[in-house]
C-alpha cells in the first residue's frame, strides 16, 4: 500500500483554501482522486442519549469539548445544532477554536453570528460554500489547517441546559506546509450615534494573512434612519500595510455587493441578506465572502466605515446633531470577521458581555436613560394618569415589544388574548411589554414635584389576570435621574393575581432622595422575571408620579 501522501490536487486544495482561494472549487477539482491509507477523523459531542452515554453535554455555565485533534491536520466540516429559544441561546452559546499551543483562541464568537444567523438568530435558511444556516442546524466548511493541535469547544454562558449534537470531520495532513494560514474569526459589538462626524474602525489586524469574509447584524430604531437611510452609506476604507484606502468601497451596501440600500432578502454564494426588516425599527443581517480574491496583508489591515463625506448626511448635519444631543441617532452593529493568519493565536478578541446584554439591541445604559430624561421637557404636573390616549405623549417608552406596544386602554375588558387586559377597577391605562427576555422596556417621565413635604415616587401597576391565570408575573424597577446617572430605588415582582379583582392593582412606592430637587426624571423598568418567568410578562400602568407623604 502506498503511504498516505496527499495528491497534488488535494494538497493544492488545502493550500488554496488556507491561502484564501475558492475551497469549493479546489475540493471539487480533486474529488475523483483515489487516496489509499489516508486516515480521516471524526469527533462527536453533545448527544449522550443513545450509544455514547459519556459524551459531554451543553449544560448551563459549562464549556463542552467538541474535538481535540492531533496534527498536522485540517478540519473540513463543523456541524452543530440551532437552539431554541433563539433570544436566549443564539448569543448565549459561544464557539471557541484553539490551534497549536496558542494562548488565545483563534475563533471566539457567539454561535449564531459565526454561522450568519444574524440579529440574534433571526436569519432565514441559506447555504454558501463556507457557512450554512440549515433547518435547525449550522454547518461550517471553512478549511482549518493546524500543525500540532486543534481544539473545538461550545460554551454555554446561560443559566439553562440545552440539548445539542455537534461533530467535527477532519483529515490528517502528510506534513505541515508553513505557507498555510490559521483560520480566525472574531465577534465585536459597536453602538454609536451616527452623525456627520462618524468614522468607526471595525477591524484592525497585525501580522500576515488575508481577510475572507464578514457578517454584520445592524439595528436602529432612529426615525431619521428609517429603511436604513444614511446607515447604508459610509465609505468602507481598508488600509493595507500602511497604504491608506488601498480599497475604498463607496457605500456599505456596495461593499456587500448590493445597490441602492438594503431592500429584500437574498441568499447568494458569496453575498447575502438573509434577514431584513424595514420600517420604524430596522433590522438587517448581511454577509460577504472574498474567497474569489481575498484581501491580503503582509503586516497590517484596518477596516473602517467613514460617513464624513456623505452629501446626504452633510445636508442634514444640523438636524442629526440635534437628534444626537437629544439622545437619539443610535445604530447597533454586531460583526463577525473571518480571516487566515500566519500565527495560530495572538489576536485579542473583544470581551463578550453578559448573555443578557447580547440581544438584538443592547439594553439602554443608565447614562443613556439619564440623557433621554434630560432632553425631555418637564411635565407641569407631579402625576401622569393616562386619562386619555394623548397622555402617552407625556412619557417616552424605550425597547417595548415591537408592533403592539406601547398601547392605551380606556376601560379594561374582561377578556384575555393579545395585547391583553389588566385587572378591573381602573381606567386610562398604559400597556407595556419588554422587547424580549433579555431586553427590558423603560417608561420615562419627567414631572414637577409638589413644593413641600417629604416626597415619594409612586407607580400603580397591574398584570394581566386573564390570559394565563396564576402564571402572569414580571419585574418592575423604579429609578430617578441624578447627576447624569440613574439612582435605582428598588425593584419588585408584580403578580397579576387571580381571579381578576380591583384589589390586585399594586402600588409601588419609594421615598424620593432629599438631594434630588427640581423636575424629577423617573424611570420605570419592565422586565421578564418572577416565579413563572417567560409567561405573559405584561405591565399595565395606571399612574406614575411624585406624591407628598
Amino acid at each position: 500500500m502506498k503511504p498516505c501522501l496527499m495528491p497534488a490536487t488535494l494538497l493544492a486544495a488545502a493550500t488554496l483554501a488556507a491561502r484564501g482561494g475558492s475551497p469549493a472549487a479546489a475540493q471539487i477539482d480533486g474529488l475523483a482522486t483515489i487516496r489509499k491509507g489516508c486516515p480521516q477523523g471524526f469527533a462527536n459531542a453533545g448527544w449522550k442519549y443513545d450509544r455514547y452515554k459519556d459524551l459531554p453535554s451543553l449544560d448551563a455555565h459549562q464549556r463542552m469539548p467538541v474535538a481535540d485533534l492531533e496534527g498536522p491536520g485540517i478540519i473540513r466540516h463543523i456541524h452543530t445544532t440551532r437552539h431554541a429559544p433563539a433570544e436566549l441561546f443564539a448569543r448565549g452559546i459561544v464557539l471557541e477554536i484553539w490551534f497549536d499551543d496558542a494562548q488565545e483562541p483563534a475563533v471566539l464568537c457567539p454561535l449564531a453570528d459565526f454561522f450568519g444567523d444574524g440579529c440574534n438568530g433571526a436569519s432565514m435558511n441559506f447555504t454558501t460554500p463556507l457557512i450554512e444556516c440549515a433547518p435547525w442546524s449550522y454547518n461550517s466548511y471553512f478549511p482549518m489547517p493546524f500543525a500540532k493541535r486543534a481544539r473545538v469547544f461550545l460554551r454555554n454562558d446561560t443559566a439553562r441546559d440545552t440539548g445539542n449534537y455537534s461533530y467535527v470531520e477532519w483529515e490528517r495532513l502528510p506534513a505541515w506546509d508553513p505557507s498555510q494560514g490559521y483560520f480566525h474569526a472574531t465577534y465585536a459589538r459597536k453602538r454609536f450615534q451616527l452623525t456627520t462626524a462618524s468614522c468607526e474602525t471595525f477591524l484592525a489586524l497585525a501580522g500576515s494573512g488575508h481577510l475572507v469574509g464578514r457578517q454584520f447584524s445592524v439595528i436602529t430604531d432612529e426615525p431619521a434612519f428609517r429603511d436604513f437611510n444614511d446607515v447604508m452609506e459610509g465609505n468602507n476604507e481598508i488600509d493595507v500595510d500602511g497604504r491608506e484606502r488601498a480599497l475604498d468601497y463607496l457605500g456599505t451596501e456596495d461593499s456587500f455587493t448590493f445597490s441602492w440600500g438594503f431592500r429584500e432578502p437574498f441568499a447568494g454564494l458569496r453575498a447575502g441578506m438573509p434577514y431584513v426588516r424595514l420600517g420604524a425599527r430596522n433590522e438587517l443581517s448581511i454577509y460577504r465572502f472574498h474567497d474569489h480574491m481575498p484581501i491580503r496583508f503582509d503586516a497590517a489591515l484596518t477596516w473602517r466605515i467613514n460617513w464624513q463625506f456623505e452629501s446626504g448626511l452633510l445636508a442634514r448635519a444640523a438636524a442629526l446633531r440635534t437628534t444626537a444631543e437629544q439622545g437619539g441617532g443610535w445604530v447597533d452593529y454586531a460583526t463577525v470577521h473571518y480571516w487566515y493568519q500566519d500565527s495560530p493565536g495572538g489576536y485579542q478578541h473583544e470581551p463578550l458581555p453578559e448573555p443578557a446584554l447580547r440581544g438584538n439591541v443592547l439594553p439602554a445604559t443608565d447614562r443613556e436613560l439619564a440623557g433621554l430624561l434630560s432632553a425631555m421637557p418637564a411635565d407641569p404636573e407631579p402625576r401622569i394618569g393616562f386619562a386619555t390616549a394623548a397622555d402617552l405623549q407625556r412619557v417616552r417608552v424605550v425597547n417595548a415589544w415591537p408592533k403592539t406596544h406601547p398601547f392605551w386602554i380606556d376601560v379594561p375588558q374582561p377578556t384575555g388574548g393579545h395585547p391583553g387586559n389588566p385587572n378591573p377597577g381602573r381606567t386610562g391605562i398604559l400597556g407595556v411589554h419588554a422587547a424580549s427576555a433579555v431586553l427590558p422596556a423603560y417608561v420615562l417621565a419627567k414631572v414637577t414635584p409638589p413644593a413641600a413635604g417629604k416626597k415619594h415616587v409612586r407607580l400603580v401597576v397591574s398584570g394581566d389576570p386573564y390570559e394565563a391565570p396564576n402564571q402572569s408575573d414580571f419585574v418592575v424597577g423604579v429609578g430617578v435621574a441624578e447627576a447624569g446617572r440613574i439612582r435605582w430605588l428598588g425593584e419588585q415582582v408584580i403578580a397579576a393575581g387571580t381571579p381578576p379583582d380591583p384589589g390586585n392593582w399594586r402600588t409601588v412606592d419609594y421615598e424620593l432622595p432629599a438631594a434630588i430637587a427640581g423636575p424629577v426624571g423617573i424611570v420605570i423598568k419592565v422586565a421578564y422575571g418572577g416565579a413563572v418567568a417567560g409567561m405573559n410578562e405584561e405591565a399595565f400602568l395606571d399612574e406614575i408620579g411624585i406624591m407628598e407623604d
